[in-house]
């Protein structure tokens, strides 16, 4: 079955980016063995000829999957970042398998991008439908993927998890249930005295209903049980009082377990399977998405301490800060609204640079350069829970 196939891969793409699509070919000897393996090595090595065409380099391993780049070691080296690809055919003549693709590249010029990893909390994703997991018993379903989302976050090169929290944020009634910000910003802000994360990332699972799929032939119908595993997820940042990220993935796989018994989802059987590994690939689509919207996020720290020599920030060498490193100060006002107060960042006429002097896993000391503060009153003007940030706004 030929369809398009659609990878979004990695980093920054920006609002306002120009795309180009770079046509891309490989062709692999094909002697009828493992088709499977020998195609996925074609559309990777078309995949690199298509991004050297644009003078970028990637390199790939075990990423394509059904035709679908799935794989979290990937590397870019460009001015240009992948962000679609499409699968345009593939013949196999003469010995040969042959890919055609095509590869959809975005500048990443205007894309705000520094070296610091962003810090965020995971809540946990309740089942929106639980009669769905009567099918295999799989209740403890949300449990598992809060884990394994995880470790999908852990992996991304922009990602710092803080900790998976038990709380949930957001359980709606219907999937056409709305998010209640106040609400979100008050559970957000409720802990911070246990945690320090900017982001908070939580959802609910929308569906993993059962369903036969039925394939007709002239000689007979083959029914094959498949199930589906549909994901809605949020990411808010604590500083802006924004939803940055908020969108639905879908996947779906064979079912190939006893409906009537309950699934053992602590064996490697049932993430091996084709369901398990359709939650996975899922989950690391995610994972993509949030790495790819914080790489364009503008670093900011809170300051959560201050006397007369240092200011302490939330940030420390486990997020890349260094000794050296100059962040930015800026004033988080809280400005009153109708039935809200609205956060916005607001930089001083005057900006404040700040020097990191002395860095620990998870906090760092900054002083205001003495040629850029010579009395020392910018500095003694930063008050506790202000920000600093890398970006001049």
């Amino acid at each position: 079955m030929m369809i398009i196939f659609f990878a979004i891969i990695m980093l920054c793409i920006p609002s306002a980016s120009v795309a180009q699509w770079y046509v891309g070919q490989a062709s692999i000897p094909y002697n009828g063995d493992d088709y499977n393996k020998i195609r996925k090595q074609a559309v990777e090595l078309a995949i690199e000829n298509a991004s050297l065409q644009a003078s970028s380099y990637i390199s790939i391993e075990n990423t394509v999957r059904d035709g679908i780049l799935t794989s979290s070691k990937s590397n870019v080296i460009s001015k240009q970042q992948i962000s679609e690809i499409i699968i345009l055919n593939e013949t196999i003549t003469a010995g040969k398998l042959t890919v055609n693709l095509k590869v959809n590249l975005h500048s990443t010029s205007n894309c705000i991008k520094d070296a610091y990893s962003k810090q965020l909390i995971i809540a946990q994703f309740p089942l929106l439908n639980p009669e769905q997991a009567t099918p295999g018993d799989i209740s403890s379903l949300p449990f598992h993927v809060a884990s394994r989302f995880k470790n999908e976050l852990i992996n991304q090169p922009s990602v710092f998890v803080e900790e998976l929290i038990p709380q949930m944020v957001f359980k709606p009634v219907s999937s056409f249930d709305s998010i209640n910000l106040k609400s979100v910003q008050g559970i957000s802000h409720g802990l911070n005295s246990q945690f320090q994360s900017q982001y908070l990332v939580f959802g609910y699972i929308r569906d993993i209903g059962l369903y036969n799929e039925i394939t007709s032939s002239l000689l007979k119908n083959t029914t094959y049980p498949k199930r589906n595993f549909t994901i809605k997820v949020f990411m808010y940042d604590r500083i802006s009082d924004s939803i940055l990220l908020e969108d639905e993935y879908h996947g779906e796989g064979g079912w190939s377990f006893d409906s009537f018994t309950k699934v053992d989802m602590s064996n490697s059987l049932f993430w091996r399977s084709e369901y398990g590994q359709a939650i996975v690939d899922t989950l690391f689509k995610v994972s993509q998405d949030i790495n790819q919207t914080l790489s364009c996020e503008a670093t900011k720290a809170t300051v959560i301490n201050r006397d007369d020599q240092f200011i302490t920030i939330n940030i420390g060498t486990i997020h890349g800060v260094k000794k050296g490193d100059i962040f930015q100060h800026i004033k988080l006002k809280n400005i009153p609204a109708r039935n809200t107060v609205m956060s916005t960042l607001m930089p001083p006429e005057e900006p404040t640079l700040l020097e990191v002097v002395q860095v620990s896993n998870k906090i760092s000391l900054l002083k205001a350069p003495e040629n850029e503060d010579i009395n020392g009153m910018n500095q003694h003007q930063i008050d506790l829970y202000d920000v600093v940030t890398t970006v001049t706004f």
